[in-house]
Parts: C-alpha cells; structure tokens; sequence
C-alpha cells in the first residue's frame, strides 16, 4: 500500500447541526483553529500538514477526497480532533472507515473538551483510536508523530505568530481567526473555562502584525477574522494601541470577537471601533437578577446590568454590532425570562441580533453530573438520564414552566422578536458564512427552508414559502 508522508488533520464534523437542523445551519462553517495551531507548528518545522474540516459532509465523503488527493494512507498519523461531542457521531464513524481502509493507520484524536473530562470513556466510544490526548497539544505535538507520544497535561500559552490558514483545504472559503488571549477563570456555573485563569492579551503591536500576515495570506484586505478569546478583556490603553498599531499598518480591516457584557468600558469600545471592531458577541446569558446569582455571572446583579447596559448603548454610538447571547437557565421562570425580555426591549436599538438556547449539559457522567446535580436544586432534570453516558450531550427540563420543549419555543420567539432575516444574515455572513455566500444564495435557502425552525423573523408582508 502506498503512503505519504502528509500528517492530516482532519476537524470532525457533525451529522446534524446542534441547534436546529436547516439549510442554513448546514452552511456555516467553523474553522478549527485549534487544530489548525498544531498543523502551523508541524509545518514550520518542515512536515507537510494539512486540515480538512468535515463541516456536514459524510465522514466517507472526506475519507474518499483524502485518497483521491494521495496523502491518505500515510505513514505518519491521522490527528482527528472532535470540538466538541456534538461531533462525536461524525468522528465515530470516520473512525470505523480509517481503519476499515488501513488497519495499520495510527489515529490520534484530541480536543481537549471532549477528550480530557474522561479519557476512558472516549476511548470506549472510540475504540479504533490509539492515542487520545487529554490537554493542549501544543507542548507536545511533535511526540504525537512517534511511537511514544507525551501525553502530559502541559500548559501552553496563545501562539506567537499567525495561523497558516493556507494548510487548510479550501481556506478562501473560511473566515481567519487570530487568537487574542487563552482562558477565562470568571467561574460561570455552565462554562468550561470557568476555573481556567485568564491570561494576557497579545500586545496590540502583534496583533496588527499578525492581522497584516493574514491579510497577506488571503491576498486582500477583504477577511472578517475573529479575534479567539473566551472573554476579550482590554483597557483603554490598550484598545489605543491597537488601533494605533492597525494605523501604522496601513490596514483597514474589519474585525469579530466576544465577551462578557460587564468586561469591557465604553471608553474602550470607542478604541476598539477605531482599531477595526465590527461585531461584538457579548454573553448577557440572562437580565433576571435571580439567574445571574444562579449562574455566578456576577454576585451584584445591579451592577451587572447597569454594565451591560452602558456597554450596549457604547455598541450603538460607535457603529458595533452587539450580538446577544442569552442562556435560558436551570430553574428558569416566566418571570425571570420576562426580566430578560423586559431588558432587551428595553436596549432593541442596540441590540443587532440574539442568540438563545436552553443551557445544555456537556460531558460524560463524571463531569455531568456535577452538574446536573447543581441544577437539580432549582428543579431541572435531564431528559433522558442516560444521555450523558450515552453522548456526552444532556438536554435539561428546566423547570416546571419550562419543559425542554416549551424551552425551545421560548428561545425561538426571543430570537425572531429582536432579528429579522437582514439582521441574521449580517451577523452569520460576518464570520460564520462561505465568503462567496451571497445574499442571493441566502434568500434561495431560505425559500427552501422549513420556516417554522429559522431563528429570525419575516416582514408581515413576506411569503417565504
């Protein structure tokens, strides 16, 4: 059998979306750049890499264009990293086909998410893996290509130089990410980087270093990255730097990134705008003083809410596109989410869009658990108690006013009351769409599309069907 020397990544991708599954869920598209780090770091040390996303395609579908490209089988190991158990079902059976076509092959597979609650667990998922890799990979991603791969749980700081998002094939299709900062430590009940400590920013000189390499990569200024933080959180000092830095550059480039609603002045924003800032995701989760307390967003609710408030009508002034999240939480109530509505009628003209969903419990028994055990205490039950030994994914009832069924319905009417079609496209083509997804192409989908699932809402006028 004939074999490369070609290390593949290959990002595993999803049988369903995780949301709802529609025409225009299946187009997004999500760069790992988590793997593509490790594909970088390979490469700039003289071994061919590459990354292919498995998007929504069927795993067989990818396997076959790795063959017809020559570099599958390969002498060197297939690294499949899942981003998270949504994906699970995909790499199972990418897995079972990798070592139905080669017995030999030697699969590594990590995603520190899905792979580090419990190792033991995956592997009985994935029993064609070799290795599985608990941590970061990037203190030992060179062992990971022998026999004897490092699997100590290193740290490892955010990366120094810009991603090689040419190793990943079909890149033009995909937005550029540039990773900001690593961590969080803000201790939000629900999120996985709760006890992760934040760590500092890339100077703002590195950044606009690293914006003009990308830039140079695509071969125009015409890329929407997103800056890679899970709570973007600079002063105004260095928002005035970075903008400064992007200046000097002579760049002119338009940027995404996320953060908490009380991280971030207004001060800052009006940097931040200048530096190129476009759209801001901002986890609000919730407005009910109730859930805030429930989740540890914030022990002063108040102040919490006068930040988030401050920070959206900043959003507004400078021209940012604040993007919403809101976490329907365990012990969720009608008054508590007529709180949060309440609040973002109250902010409408500053909000460009939301994104709702009923919290969701991640992770085998030995993570959910902790978890679900929490929730319990405000009257959630998983829906099926099996689920998370069975999937790793745990769909909650909330409470008795919210069931997981009167729980979407809620999400989907919060969204389609504060977005429309405009505003949903804009946001999605910003970052998450192909890059020569046109609004044609858009509008086409949607005529397509079961209307009842979309997350937007349509002009009284409009006949979508």
């Amino acid at each position: 059998m004939k074999r490369s020397n070609v290390v593949i990544f290959v990002s595993a991708g999803m049988l369903s979306p995780k949301k709802r599954d529609h025409i225009l869920a299946r187009r997004q598209l999500y760069l790992n750049y988590g793997a593509l780090s490790l594909a970088t770091i390979l490469d700039s040390r003289g071994t061919e890499t590459l990354l292919v996303h498995g998007e929504h395609s069927e795993p067989a579908e990818v396997l076959t264009m790795l063959l017809e490209k020559g570099v599958f089988p390969s002498r060197l190991p297939v690294m499949l990293s899942i981003p998270s158990f949504y994906a699970l079902p995909w790499a199972q059976t990418f897995c079972r086909l990798v070592r139905s076509v080669d017995p030999e092959a030697r699969i590594v597979v990590g995603g520190r998410w899905v792979v580090g609650p419990d190792p033991d667990w995956l592997h009985a998922k994935l029993p064609e893996a070799n290795v599985l890799v608990p941590g970061l990979a990037e203190p030992v991603i060179a062992s990971l290509l022998t026999s004897s791969p490092d699997l100590r749980r290193l740290p490892a700081s955010t990366p120094d130089n810009a991603l090689n998002h040419p190793l990943v094939i079909g890149f033009n299709r995909y937005q550029p990410s540039i990773e900001a900062s690593r961590g969080c430590g803000m201790g939000c009940s629900f999120c996985e980087e709760r006890d992760i400590r934040l760590e500092k920013l890339r100077a703002p000189e590195q950044i606009a270093s690293v914006l003009a390499a990308v830039a140079n990569q695509y071969g125009d200024n015409d890329i929407r990255p997103y800056f890679q933080s899970s709570m973007f959180a600079p002063n105004e000092k260095w928002g005035t730097a970075l903008a400064n830095a992007v200046r000097a550059a002579g760049l002119n480039i338009s940027w995404r990134t996320e953060s908490r609603v009380d991280a971030l002045t207004p001060g800052t924003i009006a940097c931040l705008a200048e530096a190129g800032m476009k759209v801001l995701d901002l986890g609000l989760e919730t407005a009910s003083p109730t859930q805030i307390l429930s989740m540890h967003k914030s022990r002063d609710p108040d102040r919490y809410l006068k930040r988030a408030s401050s920070l959206l009508r900043a959003c507004s002034v400078h021209g940012i596109a604040a993007k919403v999240n809101v976490l329907l939480y365990a012990g969720e109530t009608t008054k508590t989410l007529d709180e949060t509505r309440a609040f973002l009628d109250e902010h409408k003209d500053s909000v460009s869009g939301v994104s709702v969903g009923p919290v969701v419990a991640y992770g085998p028994p030995k993570t959910a658990n902790i978890l679900l055990q929490d929730w319990s205490r405000s009257g959630a039950v998983p829906v099926d108690p099996d689920s998370s030994h069975d999937s790793g994914i745990s769909m909650i009832h909330l409470s008795h006013d919210f069931d997981a069924g009167s729980a979407e319905a809620a999400s989907l009417e919060l969204s389609r009351r504060y977005m429309d079609a405009d505003a949903y496209f804009k946001l999605k083509a910003f970052s998450y769409y192909p890059r020569d997804y046109t609004r044609v192409d858009f509008d086409r989908d949607v005529a397509a599309s079961d209307t009842s699932q979309l997350p937007f809402a349509f002009p009284r006028t409009s006949c979508p069907n």
